[in-house]
């Protein structure tokens, strides 16, 4: 049995996150007063999402697509956000994914630009993504975005509109450790080979240019886009949030976020998992300086101070043109902010790449 975590610290950490991606402010009310316990937690999260994806069903049932389309979006969200972290009933963890998979299923060709499914063959495994790209723009460029260790490609809905309103088409996928892509292939810091796999897939298409590839994500996103970067100089610029420069560590004296951590890497012993975080590919350390593309780095003057130093030493050992950007209000990913690091973000992948704004 796993000791159950304390919602309140769950809400403390990944409040501004579920604001970010679109969680209206009274269903975030009425969750912070309905969920007394975490057994609790994925239940009235999927309710609530069951609920959004029905007003979806009658929606479409009357010929209003747009109404269902953004209603199924939403159901996506809270399905994921009441599953991500409650290993501790995995039958509702893996019905709380099938369900936002199906819900996503049914908006993602309703979406504005609308979602198209890839599948990428990566060591026998398929990668799944969600490309998009925006209207009225001719071979646009791509921007790759990176996930954490608990995000997965359904959840940057509310990110992406500034990257397609600045001509840029954008990728969100599953690798390895996340998603569609757990079951398969474990967490790791080795992003670099799989990323190569994507864009592989990307240069066999004629309706985007994979010459002008961006790579992008937040906090464990943007560790790992830095991998990518380091590993394939085809990515000519990657904008890293709270990036770090290791993952070697975990919460030690948090029971449930140990047994979460064995759960991504496929581990099943506290002492191998210690092995596991301390190898070379959780650190940046050599691959830093191998990344020769134009970097923007931002980090958040309320991390925490160790963070924020490994953040900044990421950047001081970047090779190539560079920005280092602190936003003194900003939280580790910037999530409580993100009307300052979405379009900074943006603006600068645009300006590196010779996106054309709609």
């Amino acid at each position: 049995m796993i000791p159950k975590p304390e919602t309140a610290k769950v809400w403390r950490r990944w409040e501004s996150r579920f604001m970010g991606c679109g969680l209206d402010y009274n269903v975030l009310m009425r969750f912070k007063a309905e969920i007394g316990d975490w057994d609790e937690w994925c239940r009235v999260w999927c309710a609530e999402a069951a609920d959004r994806e029905a007003f979806g069903d009658e929606a479409m049932a009357g010929g209003h697509t747009l109404t269902a389309g953004e209603a199924w979006s939403a159901a996506t969200i809270m399905y994921h956000f009441g599953g991500m972290y409650y290993i501790s009933d995995m039958e509702q963890f893996h019905e709380a994914h099938r369900r936002k998979l199906a819900a996503y299923a049914k908006a993602a060709p309703l979406l504005r630009p609308p979602v198209e499914r890839i599948e990428v063959i990566f060591n026998g495994i398929r990668l799944a993504g969600c490309l998009r790209r925006p209207e009225g723009v001719t071979r646009p460029p791509v921007v790759i975005l990176f996930n954490g260790f608990e995000g997965v490609k359904e959840e940057g809905e509310r990110r992406l509109g500034e990257f397609h309103a600045r001509g840029l088409a954008t990728l969100t996928w599953d690798g390895p450790g996340r998603g569609e892509t757990w079951q398969h292939l474990p967490m790791t810091g080795n992003y670099g080979p799989p990323t190569a796999a994507i864009i592989d897939y990307l240069e066999t298409r004629q309706d985007i240019d994979a010459g002008r590839i961006g790579v992008t994500g937040p906090n464990r996103g943007a560790f790992l886009a830095a991998k990518a970067a380091a590993y394939d100089p085809r990515i000519k610029a990657c904008a890293a949030t709270s990036a770090g420069y290791d993952r070697h560590g975990t919460d030690w004296d948090d029971p449930y976020q140990v047994a979460f951590d064995l759960h991504l890497f496929h581990i099943d012993r506290v002492e191998a998992l210690r092995e596991r975080l301390n190898q070379r590919d959780l650190s940046l350390e050599g691959d830093a300086e191998k990344i020769k593309c134009p970097v923007l780095v931002i980090a958040g003057g309320r991390d925490d101070k160790s963070h924020f130093s490994g953040t900044r030493r990421f950047f001081e050992e970047v090779q190539g043109p560079k920005e280092w950007v602190v936003f003194p209000d900003a939280e580790r990913n910037g999530n409580n902010v993100p009307f300052k690091v979405r379009p900074r973000t943006a603006d600068f992948l645009a300006d590196h790449l010779n996106a054309s704004p709609l």
